[in-house]
C-alpha cells in the first residue's frame, strides 16, 4: 500500500494516509483537496520519470523540485521551512524536508516496475475551449500540459468518428475544414464548442481526455517520438552495444540496422565470455535469462501499463444527473485491477453515485440478471476495499468517530457520516425552525 505524509504545505497541517487504488477527497473550498491531489500527481509522475531514466541521479539538479512540483502545480508560497512530504510508492520513496531538501530512493524490485500513463485534469479545463488559446504565452504548468494534450487528442475525432458525450444527445468532432471544435446535436444542429454551454465546455474535454488516457492508449500503438526512441535505446542497449563494439563483436552497420533487437540478440550470443561477465556478471548458462531481462525492461518502460488520473472537481458546471452519469462513465472505462483514480469534489452527487457503485458490488450476487434497473450501471460497480474517501477538516484528514487519518467509510466500505450530510442537516434544521412561524391557511 502506498503511503503519503504531508505537513505544513499550504492549508494542509498534518496528514498521514494509506493511498488506495481509488481516492476521493472532499471538504470545503481552500481546505487542501487540490494540494493533496497535486502532490499525488507529482509522486506518480516522478515514479514514471525515474523508471524511464532508470536512474535517480538526474533529479539532484538544484531546480528539479521547483520546476516539477512547485511551479508546475502552481504551489508557489505553499512551502515553508517546516514543510514536509514523504511518499512511499510502488517504485520509489522520497521525502521533501523544507524547501530545499529532496531525497529519493529506489524501492525493492525497482527493475521489474512498469510505467503508467499519468494525467492531471485541472479545474480550469474550460479554458481549452477558448478560440486561440494555443497561441497565448503560457507558463509550464499543469494547465499548459493539459492544453497541449487536448490539442493533440481532439483531432482524433472527425465527422466520420465523432465522440458521443455521455448520453446527452450531443456528439463532438473536430471540423478540419473550419479548424473548429464542433458539437452536433440529435436534431442536426451544430455549434462551436467555444459558444456552447459552460456544462458542455467542461464535460467535453473531460470525457474525451479521460477516454484517451484510460482506454484509447491501450487499444492503439503509441507513436513514440524520435527523442524518446533514442532515450530508450541509450538506456537499454547502448552500454552493452558499446562494449560489444570495443570487443569487435558488433559493427556500426549492425547498430544502424532497423532490426536491432534480433541482430542484437545474435551479437550478444557471439560476445566473448569475458565481455558478458563484465557487463552482467553472467556466464553462458544464464545468457537467455539476461536477454529476457533486457527485453522485459524495454517493454516495461516504453509503453504505459496502467493509467493514473487525477481530476479536480469533475462536477464543474454540471447538472446533478450529469454528475451521476459522469462518475459511472469514469468507472465503466477503468480497469479496476490496474488503473488508479484521484478525485477532488464538492459534490454530494459524485459521492453518492460512487456509493451506489460500491453497494452494487456488495450485492451483485443477489441481483437477478433480468433486473434491468439494478444492472444499468453494472460496469461501474467497484469493490469498496479499493476505494478510500477522505474528508479534510482544518488541515487534517478526519474520519468516522473523529479519528484522524481514517476514511469516512463504515465496515462495509460504504459512505457514512460526512461533510455533505452535516450541511444538509443544517439546512433542513433551519427550514424546520422557520417553518413553525409560517401562518396556517384555513
Amino acid at each position: 500500500m502506498n503511503t503519503l505524509e504531508i505537513k505544513n504545505v499550504g492549508p494542509i497541517k498534518d496528514i498521514n494516509i494509506e493511498l488506495n487504488r481509488f481516492n476521493i477527497f472532499i471538504g470545503p473550498q481552500s481546505s487542501g483537496k487540490s494540494t493533496i491531489a497535486k502532490i499525488i500527481s507529482f509522486s506518480h509522475w516522478l515514479e514514471k520519470d525515474i523508471l524511464v531514466h532508470q536512474d535517480i541521479e538526474y533529479i539532484k539538479s538544484s531546480n528539479f523540485l521547483e520546476e516539477n512540483l512547485i511551479k508546475f502545480h502552481r504551489l508557489n508560497d505553499y512551502f515553508k521551512d517546516d514543510s514536509y512530504i514523504c511518499y512511499h510508492g510502488d517504485v520509489i520513496t522520497f521525502c521533501i524536508d523544507g524547501q530545499n531538501s529532496f531525497n529519493v530512493e529506489k524501492n525493492d524490485s525497482f527493475e521489474e516496475k512498469k510505467v503508467g500513463k499519468i494525467a492531471y485534469i485541472p479545474s480550469e479545463r474550460n479554458l481549452m475551449t477558448l478560440q486561440g488559446i494555443e497561441s497565448l504565452p503560457l507558463s509550464r504548468d499543469n494547465i499548459r500540459t493539459f492544453l497541449f494534450d487536448w490539442l493533440s487528442i481532439h483531432r482524433k475525432y472527425g465527422k466520420d468518428n465523432s465522440f458521443d458525450i455521455l448520453d446527452l444527445g450531443a456528439k463532438f468532432y473536430f471540423d478540419e475544414d473550419n479548424r473548429q471544435d464542433t458539437i452536433l446535436f440529435e436534431d442536426g444542429n451544430k455549434i462551436s464548442l467555444a459558444v456552447a454551454s459552460s456544462g458542455l465546455q467542461s464535460v467535453v474535454p473531460l470525457c474525451i481526455y479521460f477516454y484517451d488516457v484510460v482506454k484509447w492508449v491501450y487499444d492503439h500503438i503509441e507513436d513514440i517520438s524520435f527523442k524518446k526512441k533514442n532515450l530508450y535505446l541509450n538506456l537499454i542497449y547502448a552500454p552493452l552495444l558499446n562494449k560489444m563494439r570495443e570487443d569487435g563483436t558488433i559493427t556500426d552497420d549492425l547498430l544502424n540496422n532497423e532490426q536491432l533487437k534480433e541482430q542484437f540478440t545474435e551479437a550478444f550470443s557471439q560476445a566473448t565470455q569475458d565481455v558478458r561477465k563484465l557487463l552482467w556478471g553472467v556466464d553462458d548458462k544464464t545468457i537467455p535469462s539476461t536477454l529476457e531481462k533486457i527485453f522485459r525492461l524495454e517493454d516495461n518502460i516504453t509503453k504505459p501499463h496502467f493509467s493514473s488520473v487525477i481530476i479536480e472537481e469533475p462536477e464543474q458546471n454540471l447538472f446533478p444527473e450529469t454528475q451521476e452519469k459522469l462518475l459511472y462513465y469514469f468507472l465503466s472505462l477503468m480497469d479496476k485491477g490496474r488503473d488508479k483514480l484521484v478525485i477532488t469534489t464538492h459534490s454530494p452527487y459524485i459521492l453518492y453515485a460512487l456509493n451506489n457503485c460500491m453497494l452494487g458490488w456488495l450485492v451483485k450476487d443477489e441481483i437477478e440478471d433480468d433486473n434491468v434497473e439494478a444492472i444499468r450501471f453494472r460496469n461501474s460497480w467497484i469493490n469498496p476495499s479499493d476505494v478510500s474517501i477522505w474528508e479534510i477538516r482544518a488541515g487534517h484528514i478526519v474520519g468516522l468517530d473523529e479519528i484522524k487519518n481514517k476514511t469516512i467509510q463504515d465496515n462495509d466500505g460504504l459512505i457514512s457520516s460526512n461533510y455533505f450530510d452535516r450541511i444538509m442537516k443544517n439546512i433542513t434544521t433551519d427550514f424546520a425552525e422557520l417553518l413553525q412561524y409560517l401562518p396556517t391557511h384555513e
